[in-house]
């Protein structure tokens, strides 16, 4: 078996690959994605993407796993990361040791290996191979309990219903959206980073690509600037939320999700606040936010 770089030219064999490995429609048959995810802005060679190969001794295609090499702030420090995502090997060859190979060549040249979506499959092997695994935290926000009575299936739940909370706000603060993430945003992460020991550095670069430049999925950046300096900012998508199983069906129960939140400790909770304002004023029913926790 190698193990090398996966080439730009070979996405027809890449995308060939996932047909078979992923159900129909899987995004990562998606060039689109593949590209904008694996030939990302970290990315230190442009004739390779950013993920790894299994090849066997015929040459054939049979595993991948994805690299998102970036910085990491790591108390204090600022460390190589490699952020993988998207393991698989092809299914007659696993449980062979080829996914063990795949992670250890996935962490070579760096300081540190992050992987935010483990499914219960492959917990094992991770944990296996010397990973400490942990469950994210979910927080939930409920706006329309009976959308998401709804959803649950089941009634007469007693959720607890987000009421309006009103709180004094400096009049030098301003809340807004940004379609682009200046040099405003690198200097404020230098402020806010110690908030944040184990975490990616939210550098420009990496927001323009992560959230504005995303080829399928629009975001809102919102933000809390005191005058010119910026104090916070917070990613939220929305989306509809769909029946479970593989005939996926649209509910019309409209979710936000909160999929990034960094802010100084006195400008928190009025940015939060702000975001939940702006989804009750679109009808959302559930807002969520998926927290990996305090680290010490």
């Amino acid at each position: 078996m190698k193990i090398r770089l996966l080439k730009k030219l070979e996405w027809p064999i890449i995308e060939d690959f996932n047909k078979k490995q992923y159900h129909p429609g899987h995004i990562l048959t998606n060039k689109a994605y593949y590209d904008w995810q694996f030939d990302n802005v970290f990315n230190p060679n442009k004739d390779n993407y950013t993920s790894l190969g299994l090849f066997d001794k015929k040459g054939e295609l049979v595993g991948t796993i994805g690299l998102f090499p970036a910085p990491c702030n790591f108390f204090g420090q600022s460390i190589k990361c490699n952020w993988i995502a998207n393991l698989i090997v092809k299914e007659s060859l696993r449980s062979l040791g080829y996914g063990a190979l795949l992670l250890t060549a996935a962490e070579k040249g760096f300081d540190l290996a992050v992987d935010h979506n483990v499914n219960d499959l492959a917990r094992p092997l991770f944990e296996k191979t010397g990973y400490q695994v942990n469950d994210i935290k979910r927080y939930l926000c409920i706006l329309n309990s009976a959308a998401v009575e709804m959803l649950a299936g089941q009634e007469n739940l007693n959720f607890k219903v987000f009421n309006n909370h009103h709180a004094a706000v400096p009049s030098a603060w301003e809340f807004k959206t940004v379609t682009r993430c200046g040099s405003e945003f690198d200097l404020f992460w230098e402020e806010v980073k110690p908030r944040y020991p184990v975490s990616i550095d939210r550098s420009n670069q990496y927001l323009n690509w992560r959230y504005i430049n995303n080829p399928l999925v629009k975001y809102g950046v919102f933000t809390v600037f005191e005058g010119n300096k910026l104090g916070g900012f917070l990613v939220l998508r929305i989306e509809e939320a769909t029946t479970d199983g593989m005939d996926k069906q649209t509910t019309g129960i409209k979710i936000g999700r909160i999929i990034d939140l960094v802010a100084h400790e006195k400008t928190e909770e009025q940015l939060l606040l702000k975001v939940v304002e702006f989804c009750q004023n679109q009808d959302l029913d559930l807002i969520d936010f998926f927290f990996t926790g305090n680290f010490s």
